[in-house]
């Protein structure tokens, strides 16, 4: 464990140097650790370590003031907002994390984004981490971003800040979405010692990049199964509404299925272009309470986004798409 040591004594030297904040060796450890319980003590940190000067100045945003972030985000997700700038000549993200988090153990989550977006970073379908600032009471994350893209989430209701990309999302977009978010998923479930399990995926955390290629952004709430084991169980459950898997939710019990659930949602969202919840005086609680009712009547053009609708596309395809939803529900 040398290089532990030696990452420590960086760390230690670094803040000393550069006058960082009390918060830079607190969560300096915290990243190390992470890193260290994901890969056996055989990783090496990849990536950069911004200073929050930098970080102000890519952005010509004051990244220690804690309000305004709304005003100046490219987008926003469930966990924190995304503010754009350039850095050496590249197009960079900045994720903060909200404010009002500090209370939650938002600084833990930050660092776990970080230790499995680290993990996935080669991923095609993965959006790129450049580092990090860890001189903030809550860690920063830094992406590489091209010039034009957009939140999922956004694009399925028409809206894209000002990024000049095809919000229209026609069939065949919205297929080749739902193939690259399953090609994610799969490689988080399969491609490490244990499973890893996202425990939040939606349209807020898929990025789509000016080629079309969906990008999955936020590990922060992401956890691995013990060697072994199938599922684990947590104290307190977290996630973003309207995606939770029921028994997820009733038991605490964490497990694949919970991912398939969500991955489920998102292919509805896909298909309808609606919210995955609905208002409580709404006829329907959910989604899923939405499309069961209208399948069940064989009412499929009530359930289509009008976009969809408009292509005139083979029902078949898209009836087949809708029972692909429906396996991901049972």
């Amino acid at each position: 464990m040398e290089w532990v040591k030696r990452k420590i004594r960086f760390l230690k030297r670094r803040n000393e140097k550069l006058k960082l904040s009390p918060w830079y060796m607190e969560n300096g450890g915290k990243l190390l650790e992470g890193l260290i319980a994901s890969s056996n003590g055989k990783y090496n940190i990849p990536y950069r370590v911004f200073t929050v000067e930098e970080l102000n100045k890519a952005t010509d945003f004051d990244f220690t003031n804690s309000i305004n972030y709304i005003s100046r985000s490219a987008m926003w997700d469930g966990t924190g907002y995304y503010i754009s700038g350039i850095f050496q000549q590249r197009s960079i993200l900045v994720k903060k994390f909200h404010a009002y988090a500090k209370g939650d153990g938002a600084a833990s989550y930050a660092v776990n984004d970080i230790v499995y977006t680290v993990q996935m970073n080669r991923h095609k379908n993965v959006l790129k981490v450049l580092g990090c600032c860890l001189d903030l009471e809550i860690p920063a994350i830094i992406y590489d971003i091209g010039i034009n893209y957009g939140l999922l989430y956004d694009l399925l209701r028409g809206r894209n800040f000002g990024n000049n990309i095809d919000r229209s999302l026609s069939w065949s977009n919205r297929l080749k979405i739902a193939t690259d978010v399953a090609n994610a998923v799969a490689y988080l479930h399969t491609a490490f010692p244990t499973p890893i399990i996202h425990r939040d995926l939606g349209t807020k955390n898929i990025v789509i990049d000016n080629n079309g290629v969906a990008k999955l952004v936020d590990f922060s709430l992401c956890v691995a199964l013990p060697p072994g084991e199938s599922q684990v169980e947590v104290d307190i459950v977290v996630g973003t509404k309207g995606h939770l898997d029921p028994d997820y939710m009733t038991t605490g019990i964490i497990t694949e299925k919970g991912d398939v659930y969500m991955f489920g949602i998102i292919l509805l969202e896909l298909l309808t272009g609606r919210y995955p919840f609905f208002n409580v005086d709404d006829e329907y609680p959910s989604l899923w309470n939405f499309a069961e009712h209208h399948v069940e009547k064989n009412e499929l053009s009530k359930i289509l986004d009008p976009i969809i609708l408009e292509e005139r596309r083979n029902r078949a395809s898209i009836a087949g798409f809708l029972e692909t939803c429906f396996e991901m529900y049972s």
